[in-house]
């Protein structure tokens, strides 16, 4: 792959991750506004109003939370990749070894 391919790749990379940030901080805290006002809703006036409650409430708090640490996980596995990338910026792999990436030879 050539070097314009390569950073465009990187850069469509880091796009789509911040996108995928940005949706799945929003649905949370939508989620979590929209939960939060049901509860106080039922939790209001005489006793407790079971109808008020979000429909399907446990399976949208465990694809709320779990979209969260999915998230996190991949932001980590991200961080480290670029680490990774920036930490052998300038070496190649011989035989297993990490090298400077131009070999200098005796004459």
């Amino acid at each position: 792959m050539s070097r314009n391919a390569v950073k465009a790749f990187r850069i469509l990379y880091a796009l789509a991750l911040t996108g995928l940030n940005a949706a799945v901080i929003a649905f949370y805290t939508l989620w979590q506004i929209a939960d939060t006002a049901a509860i106080n809703r039922m939790e209001t006036g005489s006793g407790m109003d079971v109808a008020q409650m979000l429909p399907n409430s446990n399976l949208m708090w465990a694809a709320a939370h779990g979209s969260l640490i999915m998230l996190i996980i991949v932001d980590i596995m991200a961080f480290f990749q670029v680490m990774t990338a920036f930490s052998s910026h300038g070496k190649v792999v011989y035989n297993g070894k990490l090298g400077p990436a131009i070999q200098t030879t005796k004459v």
